[in-house]
């Protein structure tokens, strides 16, 4: 009978010992992280904030001594919760307060004590790990600002580039009588404003229906193809884009000579009168047909906005017909409606990092 008892008792003692043995955990050993003395913030100051990283599991053991005796208000949270793991309002002091920490994560210590100034206390934190293997767990907490940005979308139309767009500003053939017409004046001149946004304007001017059929012939070699569709076969348009290097010149019967003018000497060219004063640019003297480039920093600037251009014929005895071409290059933008997401309001906050993370 002995025996068998022995034998059971042995057997019952080996299964209990099997059976508990996997479940128990060798815990880590106690790590005092914290001694301090403290001011701690009353009531009317920014309250008293410790931060520290913890392992899921560590227990935690909170003393704090109140050397005044007065009331704290005491707040352990974690940072991204917004229920603490323990609070109370009113106490004296903790002692061996003992909390199991639920993840891994920052926590923060909030003292705030009840009076209206500060006051000093002494506060102790011991980590026990939850296992041997979390031992060197770094419960320093580093900080980083990170910035949210509020963002909206809106339908804008947006600059896409610049196109030029040929204007003609005078196109028309006009006679100009001989020195000793009785009746008709061997000056005129033509009056044109270029628009706003003129890049350049280029002109030609041409006597007789010779130099009219030359710039025609011209125009018929822009008559195909994706020339013809920016041009128009206008060869002046194409001389304007660059898209021809140069225009036809060629002999006539007769000649003139012209001038870019404001209009006070406008007015005194056709009265031939003294004192008349050109501009630099966009002349010629003595042509049978000419053409030029005129950059808009280069054209002068009048009290009216207008240019003229004035022709003389200083034949005594023959009447001369004369063609004249003027075209303006304007930029045109070009927009295209596009989705653009833009700030609406940008928030800075601070971000707490994990050692080693």
């Amino acid at each position: 009978m002995y025996s068998f008892l022995l034998r059971w008792t042995l057997a019952f003692g080996g299964f209990f010992f099997s059976f508990s043995l996997p479940g128990m955990a060798q815990s880590g050993k106690p790590i005092k992280i914290a001694d301090l003395d403290l001011q701690v913030a009353g009531t009317g100051q920014p309250a008293t904030q410790l931060q520290y990283a913890f392992q899921a599991g560590d227990v935690l053991v909170l003393d704090l001594e109140n050397k005044a005796k007065i009331n704290y208000r005491v707040t352990v949270q974690e940072h991204f919760s917004a229920s603490p793991l323990y609070t109370v309002q009113e106490t004296k002091k903790l002692n061996n307060l003992r909390l199991t920490i639920p993840q891994k994560s920052v926590y923060t210590i909030t003292l705030q004590g009840l009076s209206p100034i500060s006051t000093k206390s002494h506060f102790t934190l011991t980590r026990i790990p939850k296992s041997a293997a979390t031992q060197q767990f770094n419960t320093l907490v580093a900080w980083r600002t990170v910035q949210d940005t509020t963002w909206t979308t809106s339908t804008e139309k947006v600059l896409v580039k610049n196109d030029l767009k040929a204007e003609v500003l005078v196109d028309k053939t006009f006679r100009l009588a001989s020195v000793t017409n009785l009746t008709s004046n061997n000056r005129s001149t033509e009056r044109f404003q270029l628009p706003a946004n003129t890049k350049h304007w280029v002109y030609w001017v041409g006597v007789g229906q010779e130099s009219v059929v030359a710039l025609q012939e011209t125009g018929k070699t822009l008559a195909k193809g994706a020339t013809a569709l920016l041009t128009g076969s206008n060869p002046l348009v194409a001389f304007g884009l660059g898209l021809l290097p140069a225009l036809p010149q060629v002999k006539s019967s007769g000649y003139i000579s012209y001038y870019l003018l404001n209009k006070n000497n406008a007015h005194l060219f056709t009265q031939d009168q003294d004192g008349w004063k050109p501009y630099a640019v966009a002349k010629g003297q003595d042509v049978l047909s000419d053409y030029g480039k005129v950059l808009a920093s280069q054209t002068p600037k009048t009290d009216d906005g207008y240019l003229y251009l004035g022709f003389e014929n200083p034949s005594t005895i023959t009447g001369l017909d004369l063609t004249l071409k003027i075209v303006a290059f304007v930029d045109q933008p070009v927009y295209q409606t596009r989705t653009v997401r833009k700030p609406t309001k940008i928030t800075s906050r601070r971000e707490p990092i994990l050692a080693g993370e």
